[in-house]
């Protein structure tokens, strides 16, 4: 993960971090932090689910392996503590955490099980996780890049990996709730939230175009003629998207969870 995003920080910040917003408000809510509840925000990228959790009276700590972007979260939020780490191996003590937030986290690690047993153990008896992945439903916001690059007709560069399928699981509500269980949680609740995400369609390529997830690494690694082929290939496919206010309106979904600790240490 912190090849992927080195050096693209404020690039990621201005483009694709909207997308992954829609889903904090709805895990806070479930979450329902108590005032002065201690929160770590594992993957906490530019701050924005540590942000929305300090003004709602939570102590914040927030642990990303990508110092750039943590330079923009303790920006955004100078008054929670955040720590350079990264799942399956945090620097906390066991039980050190009320509530933690993993918002689409799980689905990017090398080892989602190993990941979600860390988050395991460093959540006090009763504590509770909420947690967010990209699921397998075809929403546009989701499929859109696969149709580009398969129109574009380019090559997929190796640096775009894929999780082995031993390690994998199902990007489902199901699925994400087996995890979960199978780290030692109590899975309270496991659902699709659906959304549309509005973008400006010129915004949202600029973070293609700067190298920014995998359909980023596509284009970095593209010729100035493949490089034509895919933002082409975008304009004819996201037109089906544009409204008259001039931007996009995809739908999309996510994959949430909440589960928690059982109230004894095991």
């Amino acid at each position: 993960m912190s090849q992927k995003w080195s050096g693209r920080a404020q690039a990621y910040a201005e483009t694709f971090a909207g997308q992954c917003a829609h889903s904090i408000a709805p895990l806070l809510d479930a979450l329902a932090p108590s005032a002065g509840a201690r929160l770590l925000d594992v993957g906490t990228g530019t701050g924005v689910a540590a942000t929305a959790a300090l003004a709602r009276g939570c102590l914040v700590t927030g642990a990303d392996p990508e110092p750039d972007m943590l330079a923009l979260a303790v920006e955004a939020a100078p008054t929670a503590t955040f720590v350079q780490a990264a799942l399956p191996r945090l620097p906390f003590p066991d039980a050190a955490f009320d509530l933690v937030s993993a918002n689409f986290v799980v689905n990017h690690v090398p080892d989602p099980a190993a990941a979600t047993r860390e988050l395991h153990r460093v959540l006090a008896p009763g504590g509770r996780l909420g947690a967010s992945i990209w699921p397998t439903t075809p929403t546009p916001i989701r499929t859109l890049w696969d149709d580009v690059v398969a129109a574009a007709g380019v090559p997929v560069p190796n640096t775009v990996t894929r999780l082995a399928a031993t390690l994998d699981f199902p990007r489902t509500p199901a699925g994400l709730a087996g995890l979960l269980d199978g780290a030692g949680l109590v899975v309270e609740r496991a659902w699709l939230q659906e959304f549309v995400h509005v973008v400006d369609p010129d915004l949202w390529w600029s973070g293609v175009t700067r190298g920014v997830a995998n359909i980023g690494q596509v284009w970095l690694a593209q010729a100035e003629a493949g490089r034509a082929s895919l933002r082409a290939a975008y304009d004819e496919l996201s037109r089906p998207f544009l409204q008259p206010d001039g931007r996009l309106h995809l739908p999309g979904a996510a994959v949430l969870a909440v589960a928690r600790r059982t109230a004894e240490l095991q």
